[in-house]
């Protein structure tokens, strides 16, 4: 009985301890979320590494609204259209906002909103001030296998984030986030009277 009950015991603490670690992801990722769901806006300066390549860029939000900055390219979206304006082709493209989206290049203003049923979290470590989190979507067939974010537990800021595209990856590392700089800048047309207009809608 004795071997029996220490086994039964036993297995129940593990049990316990996932069940923790599941929570404190849930919590971790929670915070992370409503950090930025009760900003009316905020600015963002980042570094972007892809291929061995790093890049750095900006980007702006208000409400429903961005403009993001990185390289030779622009991009503005405004809840429902998105303008990705590329200076050096000279050439604007105009497509739907992906909604669904939580890439950061292609929907900042979402980035961070991983509340629902759509992803499991996994907390990965914890120490220091800092924590990872791994984050799986839920639907078979996502092209993204998993985003691993990493946050500061003392201000629930993000400080980098990894994305996982069928085994490429890119890191995004968080060098400032803070309060408007300025009126955020949004798409007119006029202010690219030469350029080609692709519309995808």
């Amino acid at each position: 009985m004795l071997p029996l009950l220490a086994g039964l015991l036993g297995g129940a603490g593990t049990l316990r301890a996932a069940d923790q670690t599941a929570d404190r992801a849930a919590e971790i990722v929670a915070g992370l979320s409503d950090g930025f769901r009760t900003r009316k806006g905020y600015v963002v300066r980042f570094a972007v590494e892809a291929g061995g390549q790093t890049s750095r860029g900006r980007y702006a939000v208000e409400g429903e609204d961005y403009c993001l900055t990185l390289g030779d390219a622009e991009v503005f979206g405004d809840g429902k259209l998105r303008y990705e304006v590329d200076n050096r082709r000279r050439e604007i493209t105009v497509d739907r906002m992906d909604a669904a989206s939580r890439n950061i290049l292609d929907n900042p203003v979402h980035a961070f909103d991983f509340l629902d049923s759509e992803y499991g979290a996994e907390l990965l470590w914890e120490r220091g001030g800092r924590a990872a989190v791994r984050l799986t979507p839920r639907a078979k067939g996502s092209s993204i296998g998993h985003v691993t974010v990493t946050v500061s537990t003392a201000s629930m800021q993000p400080l980098s984030l990894a994305y996982d595209y069928d085994g490429e990856r890119i890191d995004i590392a968080f060098e400032h986030i803070g309060p408007p700089d300025g009126p955020l800048r949004r798409f007119a047309r006029k202010d690219y009277a030469d350029y080609e207009f692709i519309d995808f809608r």
